[in-house]
């Protein structure tokens, strides 16, 4: 066989091995995963949220209360943080079209709405602060 054929070979050997390494080291790593059916759903849905938060993410947030709220219009247990903060966010995401519409009426119904969610957002209250800066910054 020719030496150089061999030495050809002999590294596609080693890439394999390589190869197969990292694969057997990524689907070891991937058995943490296996029992994720067993989690508690809305334990995970927590730790998304406040993922979303720590990152101002609150368009995400609202995206995942309206996905919600397709399968139960009321909050589960556990899951009224998360409604409360999409709901402040949208009334102040609304508040801006009010303002830029010149819709008075509609702007002072929706201030009431604001407040009344506002007082609900318990630990979470410091998230109306930092919502109403993005509206307000926003182009």
């Amino acid at each position: 066989m020719n030496k150089m054929l061999k030495v050809i070979l002999d590294i596609l050997i080693v890439v394999a091995c390589l190869v197969f390494l990292a694969l057997t080291i990524n689907m070891v790593g991937s058995f943490k995963y296996a029992n994720r059916e067993k989690e508690d759903p809305i334990e995970t849905e927590r730790s998304v949220f406040e993922y979303e938060l720590r990152h101002k993410s609150y368009g995400e947030v609202m995206n995942t209360y309206y996905v919600k709220r397709m399968y139960n219009f009321e909050p589960q247990a556990g899951m009224e943080d998360i409604y409360n903060v999409a709901e402040y966010a949208h009334a102040a995401f609304m508040s801006r079209v009010y303002a830029e519409k010149g819709d008075d009426r509609m702007s002072e119904s929706n201030a009431l709405r604001m407040e009344t969610v506002r007082n609900r957002l318990g630990d979470y209250a410091y998230t109306a602060d930092e919502v109403d800066e993005v509206i307000r910054n926003a182009p």
